[in-house]
């Protein structure tokens, strides 16, 4: 049996150091091994002799550790995300291993941003989990880039700083590239990703807010689908009406009841998992709360909610009064792959179709038949101040919450059911995507979770109040309290960029790739003709005999 080579080792490693970047990093300053991972991955893609196979085995480690998580939800999904995943891998180092040397540094910056951003807008199985920005939330003020290019500008900048660090050691030590070039590009991009994040920077913070709004966020502590195995129907009633009557309601209670009850009370995504239908309740203007809590002015209640809406199953939240009548609602837009619909199924014959619901409604309690809601018009509380809903994975991406911002939501609920990672990986990962948020935005945002992680994080990206993690359930639920600070809305620099950089590096790799394909067939054609003898199959030789 052949012996691994030691291109398979670094390829390894450096698997390994972007693992231990991404969050939850595995020690203090762990973050930065995300640009030593970056150098790996560049210095494969930049070596001809290496396999490409070598940087499948670095993305596939690296999207199998912070990915771990998805295991609880369904052993294949997890293999899905693993197998797929390396393959963007794979396709950065195909196109930056065939741009010519001046320009594979800038080259790899492109391919990762495109890479990354490429996996979490593909259709039907779009995975934004794991963008090399993500492992530097601990660190807002040195994620400013985001509020100019978004995600891909600050991916991008990392690529290229990766790459270029290397390069310039490669002009030191052996003078290929060529000195100067390799410090020019070093100083370049240096200078780029320090003006970006200081264009993004958040700054005169210190003055007063314009007005400040009381949350409480409930989080129950109770997994969906926990204590309700063997149970029959009428005693699964009976658990799920003293759960919710011990982790909601009377939480609820006891806040309203207090001298200076919050302005605005957050249940998490699921809250109401049987789905009142939206019709009747504008109809009738009350909801299945109506008379559960009395009637407090100031304060609203925002329930994440599994909406029946035209025989539509859409997860979404309802902003009641505490009396419970209907005052608006929000559509969750950004649906989970696998959680919430299956991908690809109207490719497959119904009784495969079947079969797959079965086994996923045996792994989730409901098969995953729902459908993506609409943009709607921002919640207010009830001084007036407007607001908009993230509903759980639409958290993970830019466009609903820039989407709300710019209808005038001056900060953002994320309401959320993240139980079926079991406090997994993946619950750090979408807190630091909410930090990315709050930064490309300058909004400030409160996490309101099942079980974890709730948190509120500043318009400066900065987490300022949090429940933390427990290590088990069972602990009955628990309340964030925070205040969150309003200051005036101000244009950020250069934000066409934000929306658009994602099209704009794809659209420059994919012309990369495009060369790089026509330089491989280029290659493949000349080795060939070079391969063929003199005079074979050419019609001048023809007749001519050697004497």
């Amino acid at each position: 049996m052949r012996a691994p080579s030691a291109g398979a080792f670094v390829a390894l490693a450096g698997g390994i150091m972007l693992a231990a970047a991404a969050p939850p990093a595995w020690f203090p300053g762990a973050e930065f091994l995300c640009l030593l991972g970056l150098m790996v991955w560049f210095a494969i893609a930049t070596a001809g002799h290496r396999p490409v196979l070598h940087t499948y085995l670095l993305g596939c480690v690296y999207m199998a550790w912070f990915s771990w998580s998805v295991r609880h939800i369904l052993w294949p999904a997890y293999v899905a995300v693993v197998v797929l995943g390396g393959l963007y891998f794979v396709l950065g180092t195909f196109t930056v291993r065939r741009l010519p040397q001046w320009l594979q540094a800038v080259g790899f910056g492109v391919a990762v941003a495109a890479t990354s951003w490429l996996r979490a807008v593909m259709p039907e199985i779009h995975y934004p989990h794991g963008q090399p920005c993500h492992a530097f939330w601990p660190w807002p003020s040195l994620l400013g880039s985001l509020a100019v290019g978004g995600e891909p500008l600050a991916n991008g900048l990392l690529g290229a700083l990766a790459a270029c660090s290397l390069q310039l050691w490669r002009s030191w030590r052996v003078a290929v590239p060529e000195w100067r070039l390799g410090l020019r590009q070093f100083v370049a991009v240096v200078l780029v990703a320090v003006g970006s994040t200081l264009a993004g920077a958040e700054w005169g913070t210190a003055s007063a807010p314009e007005s400040v709004v009381s949350i409480a966020a409930i989080e129950p502590d109770v997994h969906p689908m926990d204590g309700y195995e063997g149970l029959s129907p009428d005693q699964q009633s009976k658990k799920f009406a003293d759960l919710f009557e011990a982790r909601l309601l009377q939480p609820t209670s006891r806040l309203l009841a207090e001298p200076q009850p919050p302005e605005l009370i957050l249940w998490p995504e699921s809250s109401l998992p049987l789905g009142p239908n939206i019709e009747k309740i504008v109809a009738g203007g009350k909801s299945e709360l109506a008379g559960v809590f009395p009637l407090v002015p100031k304060s609203r209640l925002l329930v994440g909610a599994n909406l029946l809406m035209e025989k539509r199953d859409v997860p979404g939240a309802l902003l009641l009064s505490t009396d419970g009548r209907m005052l608006g609602h929000q559509e969750k837009r950004c649906l989970v792959p696998g959680g919430e619909f299956l991908p690809f199924v109207g490719w497959l014959p119904d009784g495969v179709v079947a079969a797959i619901h079965s086994a996923f409604k045996a792994a989730l309690g409901t098969p995953p038949d729902c459908v993506p809601g609409r943009l709607l018009p921002p919640l207010q509380t009830a001084a007036g101040v407007p607001f908009g809903v993230l509903m759980c994975y639409d958290n993970a991406f830019p466009g609903p919450a820039a989407d709300q911002v710019a209808q005038g939501a001056q900060f953002l609920c994320v309401l959320s059911n993240e139980a079926w990672f079991r406090r997994g990986a993946e619950v750090t990962q979408l807190a630091a995507m909410t930090v990315c948020r709050a930064i490309e935005l300058r909004t400030p945002i409160v996490r309101c979770t099942t079980d974890g992680w709730s948190l509120a994080v500043d318009a400066s990206g900065r987490l300022t109040d949090e429940l933390p993690i427990l290590s088990d359930l069972g602990n009955g639920p628990r309340i964030l309290r925070t205040n969150l600070e309003l200051r005036p809305a101000r244009q950020r620099p250069m934000t066409w960029l934000r929306g658009q950089s994602g099209v704009i590096f794809t659209a420059v790799f994919g012309l990369a790739f495009l060369h790089g394909i026509l330089a491989w067939v280029r290659l493949r054609v000349a080795r060939t003709a070079s391969t063929v003898p003199v005079g074979s199959g050419d019609p001048r030789h023809a007749g001519r005999t050697g004497s």
